[in-house]
């Protein structure tokens, strides 16, 4: 088997680390080299600064048109793993290969798309599974080989189940790859449909008047980025971590005004009224600062305590 591997970001460098100890990669395909975070200097993806640490060889077209099609064609590879490319692999370029994989983060066939991590937070799912589907032309439509589902107890944040995920993938698509004769693909149901679309900067500006089970899925989802963010006296300010699990959060009416700063208390944070619920923040930023614990936080501004962050 020899494996053209397709994929950028950090979640899917542990199954690139894996098929190359097999000795199954033979080339790699990785977004193009892109600017960071000061723009300044362009930066290679995670995928890619594993490749060439493996010294494996690394492709990075623009598009996968005829020029980037004749480049794979000459490696002579026969399976195609995808994992988090970002990237729509036209019929032409899948023509090139027997075999054609990719691993999706979500039970399909929910949260088709591109975030499908942050979905399942977001929609407060006590469970998400790693999917080895086919390549189709349409978007996360192919035949399913293999799932596995795991628990969720509402702590996680993008970070921690992108790890939890990026540690369960190798296993599986060697346990895949390793029995090809016994997994058959089947048909995805046609119920339970779903799409994810890309994250926006303006996804994660919060809401107060939301719930705070809302609010919570919300800091843990855009925990990485953009962040979840308010005002507070005018200054941005990003709620980076939050207390407890979602699922423990009490329906109640709050009698402050939802955002209002109400307390802290130790080993919480800030208790904050929303629409429904109190929400506890434990880490904190303001966006010209660094971040810091709420404890650290409240020594540096007592002031905080009954403001109202909009």
């Amino acid at each position: 088997m020899r494996v053209l591997f397709a994929g950028t970001d950090e979640i899917a460098v542990p199954v690139l680390e894996h098929l190359a100890e097999h000795n199954l990669v033979r080339a790699v395909l990785t977004s193009p080299d892109a600017p960071g975070r000061r723009g300044k200097n362009l930066l290679p993806s995670p995928v890619k600064s594993k490749a060439v640490e493996m010294g494996l060889e690394v492709l990075q077209p623009e598009h996968l048109k005829k020029e980037a099609r004749d480049e794979v064609a000459a490696l002579c590879c026969d399976t195609l793993i995808s994992f988090c490319y970002g990237k729509i692999f036209g019929p032409r370029f899948l023509s090139l290969f027997e075999r054609k994989f990719n691993i999706h983060p979500s039970l399909l066939p929910s949260y088709r798309g591109c975030a499908p991590l942050q979905a399942a937070i977001l929609n407060q799912d006590t469970s998400c599974a790693i999917s080895i589907q086919d390549i189709a032309p349409a978007v996360d439509e192919g035949d399913i080989y293999i799932t596995q589902s795991f628990p969720l107890d509402g702590r996680e944040t993008i970070t921690s189940l992108s790890d939890k995920v990026a540690c369960l993938a190798p296993a599986l698509i060697e346990d895949l790859l390793m029995n090809i004769d016994v997994f058959k693909p089947c048909r995805q149901s046609e119920s339970g449909v779903s799409y994810t679309t890309f994250v926006k900067k303006e996804d994660a500006r919060l809401d107060f008047n939301r719930s705070a089970r809302s609010l919570h899925c919300a800091v843990r989802a855009y925990e990485k980025w953009p962040k979840a963010s308010c005002f507070l006296d005018g200054e941005q300010l990003y709620l980076l971590s939050v207390s407890g699990s979602v699922f423990d959060i009490q329906d109640e009416k709050c009698g402050e005004k939802p955002g209002t700063v109400v307390s802290h208390e130790k080993g919480r944070g800030f208790r904050i009224a929303t629409g429904n619920g109190y929400l506890y923040v434990n880490r904190l930023q303001i966006a010209t600062k660094k971040a810091m614990d709420s404890e650290s936080f409240l020594n540096g501004r007592r002031d905080i305590i009954s403001k109202v962050l909009a």
